[in-house]
């Protein structure tokens, strides 16, 4: 089964997530990059207004495309209790071209289950696996049975 995971990630929670996904799956990675800055404490402040808002991210290309792949793979950080605006402009994009999906979200607090209903309303369809992971745990090294169990979750489709 051909797999792409999809991410964005502003601290690096969310591409640690997808990288150790995507080496226990064998999936292609694209991580969506915008053109606004999100660094910094504006940054953090800009990303949160955005999220919340549901204002559309300008994203730079990207370079693979999800009607290529049996299952695709979305992860977002949780911002303002929803999925970040990169992730929300791409599956805006791109939904129809998704055959199946699967999410993951990282959260400092809390929010996961808002954002994969979110999530879920721009596909269209329920996803077939979710993944909810804390920021925490991400940087203890601390998800390992988490992700395995998701990755086998994805693998048996």
């Amino acid at each position: 089964m051909k797999t792409l995971i999809v991410f964005y990630s502003r601290t690096g929670c969310t591409r640690t997530a997808a990288q150790a996904l995507a080496a226990q799956l064998g999936a292609d990675l694209e991580e969506l990059k915008e053109t606004a800055d999100r660094s910094g404490p504006m940054g953090y402040v800009s990303a949160g207004r955005d999220a919340m808002t549901k204002r559309p991210s300008v994203l730079l290309p990207t370079t693979r495309q999800p009607a290529d792949y049996d299952l695709v793979i979305v992860g977002t950080p949780v911002w303002a209790f929803t999925m970040c605006p990169a992730i929300r402009t791409w599956l805006s994009r791109e939904a129809a071209q998704i055959r199946r999906a699967a999410f993951f979200c990282t959260q400092g607090g809390s929010g996961a289950e808002r954002t994969m209903q979110h999530m879920e309303q721009l596909i269209g369809r329920p996803p077939v696996a979710r993944l909810t992971l804390c920021d925490k745990d991400i940087r203890a090294q601390a998800c390992a049975d988490a992700l395995a169990a998701f990755a086998a979750a994805c693998g048996k489709l």
